[in-house]
Parts: C-alpha cells; structure tokens; sequence
C-alpha cells in the first residue's frame, strides 16, 4: 500500500532586529566604529599605494597629485582617517595582553605588563619615526 507523501515546511527563528541595534549600548558602538576604522585604515593605505604609483609617472604628475591632497575634502579624509587609525591601533594593543601569552619555562608573563609592553613599543617606535621625518 502506498502512503501519500506529505511534504513538511519548517519555518526557521528569525529575530526581529533594528538597523540600529548597536547604537542602544555603548559597548556594540564603540565595537561598530572599531570595525569601521578598518574601513578608513584601508582607503588610507590604498590611497599611499596610488601615491607612490605616481611616484613613478614622473614628476609633474605627482606635483599634480600633492596639489590635489591639499583641498579641504582630502585634509578632512586624513584628520578622519587620522583619529580612526589611532583608535584602531590603541583598541589592538589594549587587547594583546588578553590573546598573546609569553611564557618562559613556568613563569607566565603577567597580561598587563604583555599590554603594557606594546603601548611602550609603539610609543618608542613611534617617537622614532617621528624624529626621522620631523
């Protein structure tokens, strides 16, 4: 005997969520911007690659380019990419004590001072660099 085939339709759970659901708690905010800093952070070093392309197109070409960077769209880019990349870089290293253990033999290097290291070294480095090209 032959029994009818009945097909079944499962629906899934979908929560009914708000576009804006990260701007209710300060955390899933500073999250949202941490994430669209890498946005800025890359703009920026694409537009340094476009940059040094040019480098190699000759001299009045990139003199054209330099002109072009000093309106007031692109020096508003840089204060914004600027300010994102510092937060994306201070958020990072906040974070390295958490994710990178250093161990040597049965000692385990505090988290703190692993966090506290690389806001030193990036500091270092960057008074460095700072001194090279200032």
């Amino acid at each position: 005997m032959n029994q009818p085939h009945i097909e079944y339709h499962y629906d899934t759970y979908k929560p009914k969520m708000s576009p804006i659901w990260w701007l209710k708690s300060r955390r899933y905010f500073m999250f949202m911007m941490r994430e669209l800093s890498s946005v800025f952070v890359a703009a920026f070093v694409l537009l340094f690659l476009y940059q040094l392309f040019l480098l190699t197109k000759g001299p009045e070409v990139y003199a054209a380019f330099q002109r072009s960077l000093m309106t007031p769209k692109f020096i508003a880019f840089y204060a914004v990419a600027f300010v994102f990349s510092l937060y994306h870089t201070i958020t990072w290293l906040g974070v390295v004590g958490r994710i990178q253990v250093l161990r040597f033999g049965d000692f385990t290097v505090p988290p703190k001072l692993m966090t506290a290291s690389t806001f030193i070294g990036f500091f270092f480095v960057s008074a460095v660099i700072g001194y090279i090209f200032l």
